[in-house]
Order: C-alpha cells, then structure tokens, then sequence
C-alpha cells in the first residue's frame, strides 16, 4: 500500500521512527537538563511530550495531501498548547527562560519536515540539540568574551562568507596572471591564520596553541603563517617564541602537503619527490621541537601590557601581504615569458616565488600525461619549494624583525640544503 503521495508503508514506517526519534533525543535533553542539579526540576515539557509532537508534525505532513490545512493547524494548536503551558508557569514565578517552548516549536516543525527532507530534518535537530546542550559552556566562555574579539568574529564570518564568494574567479587584469578569488584566498587566510591563533591562545596558552596553529597553517598555506605570525612577533616581541613555533611547525607540514597533492595526481613523481621533501620536513620537525621546548618557559611568563591584542583579526596587514603577492605574480609572469618553454627548472623556481602548489600540480600532470620525465618533475617542484622557502625568510626578517628572522631562515636554510643535496644525490 502506498498513501496518496506514493510513499511506501515501509517507507512511512522509517519516517514515523525518524520522527519519533527526533522528538526523543530533544526532549531527553531537555527532561536531562537539571539532573545534576542539587534540587532536580520536574518538567512537563519532557521527552515523551517532544516524542508526541515530532511524530504529531509528521503525521500532519502524510496527511497533507488529504488536508491541506492540517500542518497549519497542527502547529498552530500545539503552538498554543506550549504558550499556555508558559503562560502558567510564568505565573507561578518558576520560570522566564524560552528555550524549552522554542525548542518544542522546533520539534513540531522538524516532523513536518521528516516526510519532505529526512536528512535535512535529522540534521537541523542534531544541531538544536547540540545547541541546548551547550548551555553549560556558553555560560562559561560568554562572560569571558571581550566585545573586541566578538567584533573580530563577525567581521572574519562577513569577509568569509560574503566578500571572498563575490571576488571573481577569473584574472581580469591586463596580463591574465592576478585571479581575484586566489589573491582574496591568500589574504583571508594570512587574516585568519592571526585570528584562529589568538582564540586558540586564549583557549590553550601560547606554546600549545602555537603548534596546532602552525599544523593548520601547513595544511592551509604555509606562506600565510609565515607571514601572520612574523607581523605578530614583530608587533609583540614577547610573543616571539610561540610565533617560530608556530612558522616552523607551518613549514615542516608544508613538504608533506606538497607530497599528498603530488601523490594524488602522479605516483612516479611523488616516489621521486618522497627523498627531498621527507628530508626538508624531518629537519623541519627537529627545528620545531627545539622551538618547542624554548617556548614553554616564554608561555609560562607573564603576560605584559605589550601582548594585548586590540583586534585579533587584523585585516589591513593582510591586505599588505596581498599586495605583495601580486606583485611576485607579475614578476613570474614576464619572467617565464622571458625563459619560454625552454627551463622549467628555472621557471619553477620563479614560481615559487609566489605559489608551489600551481607549479606542483602542472609539473604532475605533465607526467601523468606523458610529455615530461617524472625526476625533472620532481626537481622542478623542488626547487618551487626551495625557492618559496627564500621568500619565507625575507618575510620573516622584513616583517618579524632580526632575531625572528634569523631563527627561521637559518632553520629553512638548513632545511633547503638538505632537501637539494638529496635531490640532486637520488
């Protein structure tokens, strides 16, 4: 048998449990709430209430196609149900709090929505329990919250989701080598990079907290740290040591990124490029340890009036560097008009000057396709990397000051000779 919109009996059945399902996992939240209080409160608003009128909305939208008016007036007479029941407790002085009529509201409609968008109405209720759940912790985290921060979180949440999607995909520029999108990218995560690291100190301390952001950095771009972090110890000197952790930590994830990208384009050229890269990121890794042990006592130290940060996310520095990367890009490109075809070893290093991954993903697909040797491949990402590597260190030292930037160009020096010496030996 099948009801009049061609669902299945088995197929409602597997509705109505989802429903049911639904209903009981808010309301056991919601009936769970004050158990670890000293005095529990009885609620009549509990599960089997939230049961009922999560599989109430369901039924209401099965039987749409009979009646129409039914989901209206479903949710209409048990909206009234829960404003009584408010109403009457208010009145007894016990509560003022919404929240659980709110997420009775919720619950009828995520029934409703069960027969239309199963996944989207399981969904949306895991998140609203999630969200009553996190009661404990917004009670703990708001009060320690600085209006500052709060206005940095808002304006990374605008340039994210509104200005970075409207930025053209496609270069506009006269040359055709300054993608907007790509630029924007860079910019938002030098921005982002700051403003994660500061809610990760916060939370964590600064040695902890500057070794998972530099991991994160890695993954993301390695440049962006580099250049996030230098502004950040150039402008707070005290916070010097966390700032190196966290660029060498960057860095030593950077050769193993470059490898996993390779390998899912071409096998031969990540089995070549294995040697030097592992070997850059080894001795990157021992440099971030040794960071790491110099940072804890800095971490331990108190903090003076120079480490306050006004506004974590710290847009206009970001622009800097943006501009900075479109400039490298239209010195690569007359540059690699001037070579041609003829040295794309040379251009690789050119192109690591503003970007490794372009040159890493061209050079494997190259391979993949035949037209290029994988070990000159290899070489010619190598040498992207070294040469990225030189621009990392200029931006360390320009923007991080002297002792910064000895510390990580002596640490990607060390890292870069060792990467070409195996490269040039395997």
């Amino acid at each position: 048998m099948q009801d009049p919109s061609g669902t299945s009996d088995l197929a409602l059945l597997v509705e109505g449990a989802i429903a049911l399902g639904l209903g009981l996992c808010i309301g056991l939240e919601r009936e769970h709430r004050h158990v670890d209080e000293a005095q529990p409160k009885s609620t009549i608003l509990g599960v089997r209430t939230f049961a009922l009128m999560a599989l109430a909305g369901w039924l209401s939208a099965v039987l749409e196609t009979k009646w129409s008016w039914l989901p209206a007036v479903t949710l209409a007479l048990l909206g009234l149900l829960i404003v009584a029941q408010y109403v009457r407790e208010s009145a007894g002085g016990d509560r003022l709090g919404l929240t659980t009529e709110v997420a009775a509201l919720l619950t009828v409609i995520f029934g409703l929505l069960v027969h239309h968008d199963v996944q989207l109405a399981v969904a949306l209720a895991l998140v609203t329990t999630l969200v009553l759940i996190s009661k404990p912790w917004v009670r703990v985290v708001l009060p320690r919250l600085l209006r500052t921060e709060l206005l940095a979180a808002l304006q990374f949440l605008i340039v994210v989701a509104v200005v970075l999607p409207l930025l053209p995909v496609e270069p506009a520029d006269p040359w055709g080598v300054l993608p907007p999108r790509k630029i924007g990218l860079f910019v938002v995560l030098v921005a982002g990079v700051g403003f994660v690291g500061y809610v990760l100190t916060r939370l964590l301390g600064r040695a902890r907290a500057a070794g998972l952001t530099g991991v994160l950095g890695g993954i993301t771009s390695s440049t962006a740290m580099t250049a996030a972090m230098a502004q950040q110890a150039g402008k707070h000197p005290a916070q010097r040591a966390s700032c190196e952790l966290a660029v060498l930590a960057a860095n030593a994830i950077m050769p193993l990124r470059v490898l996993a990208v390779v390998f899912a384009v071409s096998r031969p050229v990540a089995l070549e490029l294995a040697p030097p890269m592992g070997a850059m990121s080894v001795v990157l890794l021992l440099a971030t340890l040794q960071s790491a042990r110099a940072a804890r006592p800095a971490d331990s130290a108190p903090h003076d009036g120079e480490t306050a940060v006004r506004n974590p996310f710290a847009l206009v520095p970001a622009l800097k560097w943006g501009a900075f990367l479109c400039v490298v890009l239209i010195g690569v490109h007359f540059a690699q008009q001037a070579l041609g075809d003829r040295g794309l070893l040379a251009a690789g290093a050119l192109a690591g000057l503003a970007d490794v991954d372009a040159i890493t993903l061209a050079s494997a697909r190259q391979v993949d396709a035949g037209t290029l040797a994988s070990g000159t491949a290899a070489l010619a990402i190598t040498l992207a990397v070294l040469s990225n590597s030189v621009v990392k260190g200029v931006i360390a030292r320009v923007s991080g000051g002297p002792a910064f930037g000895r510390t990580i160009a002596a640490a990607l020096g060390v890292a870069m000779a060792v990467a070409l010496l195996v490269a040039l030996l395997v």
